[in-house]
């Protein structure tokens, strides 16, 4: 079966859903946490069943609600000390923003484009720091590995372009009305 669009332009920057495990600790109040990801497009709650700190059936699935935002709240607030956990799938991008980048784009190539232009602005937050025991962390690499994407989509679109007679055709073939 052929990808649709959609899955065509995941392919094209990498952003195949993911599968997470993530095993919180509750507090007896809270039964909301944050997990690490956003677009969680699926998932399924556990939570670790015991009896008096002694594993009875181990982790039995739970009511759960998962948001795009990534947060997941259970169905009970669990007591204190009880282990819950959350297998879900995640991606960079929800479905709705592929979709805004292929309207955007115009093509599989453009929204490609699109995506990198939208992770180019998220690489604005991205720092370097170190900390007091030596250790390096520098996350700015990443855009220039984003511009060199960049270039390298604006170039493959604009090639489109030009072999679809597009605007840029109009000053190349300027040379030939006198």
């Amino acid at each position: 079966m052929p990808l649709d669009t959609a899955q065509q332009v995941r392919l094209r920057i990498q952003d195949q859903p993911l599968r997470a495990d993530e095993t919180f600790f509750a507090d007896g109040s809270a039964s909301a946490f944050q997990l690490p990801h956003r677009n969680v497009q699926s998932g399924t709650g556990f939570v670790f069943v015991s009896a008096g700190g002694v594993p009875v059936t181990g982790w039995s699935a739970t009511g759960v609600d998962f948001d795009a935002s990534g947060l997941v709240t259970f169905s009970a607030v669990p007591s204190a000390e009880s282990a819950l956990r959350a297998v879900y799938v995640h991606s960079t991008f929800s479905d709705d923003e592929i979709g805004h980048f292929t309207a955007v784009g115009g093509s599989v190539v453009g929204a490609s484009l699109e995506a990198v232009q939208a992770l180019m602005f998220d690489s604005l937050k991205r720092a370097r720091w170190g900390a007091a025991d030596g250790s390096q962390y520098d996350d700015t690499k990443a855009m220039d590995q984003l511009r060199y994407m960049h270039s390298a989509l604006k170039e493959e679109v604009n090639e489109g372009e030009v072999a679809a007679g597009g605007f840029q055709n109009w000053s190349l073939e300027q040379e030939n009305f006198n």
